[in-house]
């Protein structure tokens, strides 16, 4: 991650604003002017609820990698992997009130029962995505902690109370398996590309990778994409 909590495991606490600006710049030079560039903002590892972190710090954090993100050159933010609504609607809130980005705002779930999704703190898809609407995100969804066949029931879920609103998902191939001593994903490019149509009647209108994908996942996403908007 790229906030001050994270960098500070490695000495550079006092180096996120130029780590970040320097990543949406480097990511602008090699995207051009015709495509989007969106900044990656992962939780910080520390929660308000057990006294870890204050809100105002979490705040102030936020702020100052979403300003040094914009200034570097990104179009939106991505407030990713996130289990924890406090930490979500602060970070979504210090994104919106100190840049002009357009803000995602995607939470990891774990399947608790049968078609039952909650984040490790208790969070179900319907309360994320309430949340992070009324604290002003533009798009909302899930990303990684599932493959793409549970990540179906979730945007349905999502969809359900946010009818309006753009949902995106970023599904890892598949959960990881421990192969010969290799940590491997089991499902393909292939798999992927077949349970597209199921993602896009489930209510999703952006669809990427998170762990375990490759550009070949992306490439046989966009294929099948391609087929069913003819």
């Amino acid at each position: 991650g790229g906030n001050v909590f994270k960098l500070k495991h490695f000495g550079l606490a006092d180096k996120e604003t130029e780590i970040n600006e320097a990543a949406a710049r480097l990511s602008r030079e090699a995207a051009g002017e015709d495509k989007w560039v969106i900044g990656s903002m992962g939780p910080t590892g520390k929660l308000v609820i057990m006294e870890e972190v204050t809100e105002e710090a979490l705040y102030e954090a936020f702020k100052q990698q979403s300003i040094a993100l914009e200034k570097g050159g990104a179009d939106a933010v991505c407030i990713e992997t996130m289990s924890d609504i406090d930490e979500a609607v602060i970070a979504i809130k210090a994104a919106k009130e100190n840049t002009n980005l357009e803000v995602i705002a995607t939470f990891t779930f774990d399947a608790t029962a049968e078609n039952q999704f909650h984040t490790m703190m208790g969070v179900t898809p319907s309360e994320a995505a309430l949340s992070a609407i009324q604290a002003g995100a533009n798009i909302i969804g899930t990303n990684c902690g599932n493959g793409l066949k549970n990540m179906a029931v979730i945007i349905a879920q999502m969809r359900k109370v946010a009818p309006d609103t753009p949902i995106l998902v970023h599904a890892n191939a598949g959960l990881p398996q421990l192969k010969d001593g290799k940590v491997v994903y089991l499902e393909t490019p292939e798999l992927v590309g077949e349970l597209i149509p199921l993602i896009i009647q489930s209510g999703a209108n952006i669809i990427g990778g998170c762990c375990g994908t490759t550009p070949e996942h992306i490439i046989s996403i966009k294929k099948k994409i391609c087929i069913i908007q003819r």
